[in-house]
């Protein structure tokens, strides 16, 4: 009997561990949240985009971290299929270590004349790790 008590309890305290995984995952990569935005034509930022123009320059990489630690924060720009570059090239990488204390990571990205029409990706790396991916588009500006 003692040994069927002890099994339950164990499957209860697994089962309510497992919850708490499947909820906290979000926070559990290290980034609270990624955002990409741009300035508009008066110089206003809009955030949470998914397709920019090409001559949206810079597009702005916002990272809420969930730690304060210092940490090195990565961020790979991914042409996943865009006009005359190759298949998930790397476009642009940036890398900062932060200081204790911060729990934020402003990046942007340029390219040298436009952006090229297509499909892109940023990856964020945490200490080395990917700790996020966010897909976006690059259209025509008009």
């Amino acid at each position: 009997m003692k040994i069927i008590l002890m099994l339950s309890v164990c499957l209860l305290l697994a089962t309510g561990v497992s919850a708490q995984t499947a909820e906290g995952e979000k926070t559990e990569n290290g980034i609270e949240k990624l955002t990409l935005a741009k300035k508009d034509s008066e110089g206003n930022i809009a955030e949470d985009l998914e397709v920019f123009g090409t001559k949206d320059i810079p597009i702005y990489c916002y990272i809420d971290l969930t730690s304060d630690k210092p940490t090195l924060v990565k961020m790979d720009f991914i042409a996943v299929k865009a006009k005359g570059l190759r298949p998930n090239s790397r476009v642009i990488s940036v890398i900062y270590k932060t200081k204790s204390g911060e729990n934020a990571v402003t990046f942007n990205a340029s390219p040298n004349n436009t952006w090229a029409v297509g499909d892109y990706r940023v990856d964020i790396f945490l200490n080395g790790k990917l700790a996020e991916s966010k897909k976006f588009k690059i259209e025509l500006s008009k």
